[in-house]
């Protein structure tokens, strides 16, 4: 049966149609009776034509000829139930699966937005809904075969969203099972204008219950918290993209590492003597090994350079050499590897100046098995000194005028292999020619 209300609200006439039981009927008329006069016209579906026509009578009276549906009618607080019955795909532990009971909510949300017609108003304004939030409570589980209404409604709404509840009847005992509290987010509109272009006027916003004010706030708390943790995570992010392009174009580790050294050499205190021998510590770590499973031969020439770092910082000549506007720079070096470094073997690196002559400093440094005291690598290198020479620095440094040790007979060898490697360049290059 087909039912349309007539009522009257200063001079204005208001309709509505629905298909509904007597019980509805009463309901709707005792509702509309409080905004006007009330006259209910009852009309087959097949007698309703496609006009409406509505003519004023004598005494203020309104005569209706049944026509088509102006507006829906809303009732924000209506329940609409979905009946159920729980079957083998539905259980777990013998009874019905936490997931279970979703999936039975969004069924029973759509078919409670068709007939309400959010759904449609929804559609018609070029909005969305999602599921923003869910909370589940679950009082009593649903075993199987037990029948159930799933009862749902629009219980409240705010700018941003309709909160809907949906309980978990049994029809054994009327017992509430379940009851869960959805919040629907609309997208690209508001509930508000949904229930206004439904209604065709402004819908009140019902009291928000404790129960659920006390979820939302969980919810806001919530959402500043998560706000936080992805600001952090972008955060992070940056910096992790920030290092990983640091770290590919740089050897960031040899900097901080040779910085390190450099301060904590300085809070060391300084050595007076300059030809006095310095120790360093190490281990043979992952990142030093190569496929050999030993130390890489690369890696004893960086090893090396942190302990010149140390040493020339303990001694002064940093200072000195920066006193006297040089600079050093490594020309040369040569190693000699007598017994691998395995894999966690700790060694000691030990490090002294042996000579020196106009141009250059000449060290010695001896990386020692801490196992067993063997020498197992040895180096020389060659200090060259720019814009000065040692025995200005040192001088510099002591106050007072240093004897140069006596030059052993490898490094004399070695000094001249360099020598003359440096003539066969010079001539294969013909500066030989141009300097004469």
């Amino acid at each position: 049966m087909t039912l349309i209300l007539v009522y009257e609200k200063e001079e204005k006439l208001c309709l509505f149609l629905c298909v509904c039981s007597p019980a509805w009927r009463m309901q709707l008329e005792s509702r509309l009776s409080v905004h006007g006069r009330v006259i209910v016209c009852s009309a087959r579906r097949n007698d309703v034509k496609q006009q409406l026509v509505i003519q004023r009578g004598h005494g203020g009276h309104t005569a209706v000829d049944c026509g088509c549906v102006v507006a829906p009618v809303l009732q924000s607080g209506s329940e609409q139930t979905a009946s159920g019955r729980v079957v083998l795909h539905d259980v777990d532990l013998c009874h019905m699966n936490n997931a279970r009971y979703l999936r039975e909510c969004d069924f029973a949300r759509f078919s409670l937005y068709m007939r309400n017609g959010v759904f449609k108003g929804v559609r018609a304004l070029g909005a969305t809904m999602v599921v923003g939030a869910t909370t589940i409570r679950y009082r009593r589980p649903l075993c199987v075969g037990e029948a159930f209404e799933l009862r749902s409604r629009i219980v409240t709404w705010d700018e941003k969203s309709f909160y809907v509840e949906q309980r978990f009847v049994s029809c054994k005992d009327g017992m509430v099972s379940a009851v869960m509290f959805c919040k629907q987010n609309v997208l690209r509109s508001s509930p508000d204008k949904i229930l206004q272009h439904l209604c065709k006027r402004k819908v009140e916003v019902p009291e928000f219950p404790e129960d659920l004010q006390h979820w939302i706030n969980f919810i806001s708390a919530s959402s500043v918290w998560t706000l936080q943790c992805k600001i952090k995570i972008i955060m992070l992010l940056w910096i992790l993209s920030g290092s990983l392009v640091l770290f590919g174009s740089f050897d960031v580790w040899y900097f901080l590492r040779g910085s390190w050294m450099v301060i904590k050499s300085w809070f060391q205190g300084p050595i007076r003597d300059v030809l006095a021998e310095q120790v360093i510590h190490g281990r043979v770590l992952l990142h030093d090994l190569d496929f050999m499973c030993h130390m890489n031969n690369a890696r004893y020439l960086r090893e090396c350079d942190f302990a010149r770092y140390a040493h020339c910082t303990r001694n002064g000549l940093f200072l000195a050499t920066r006193a006297l506007n040089a600079t050093m720079v490594i020309g040369a070096t040569t190693i000699r590897y007598r017994r691998s470094l395995a894999f966690g073997e700790a060694f000691e690196l030990r490090t002294r100046i042996v000579a020196w002559d106009e141009k250059s400093f000449y060290m010695e440094q001896r990386f020692v098995s801490k196992a067993d005291g063997f020498i197992s690598a040895i180096m020389l290198c060659r200090q060259n000194v720019i814009r000065g020479n040692p025995q200005k620095i040192l001088d510099h440094l002591c106050k007072r005028k240093v004897d140069c040790p006596e030059i052993s007979e490898d490094l004399q060898h070695w000094i001249r292999f360099i020598s003359a490697s440096s003539q066969a360049l010079r001539a294969e290059s013909g500066l030989d020619d141009k300097t004469k």
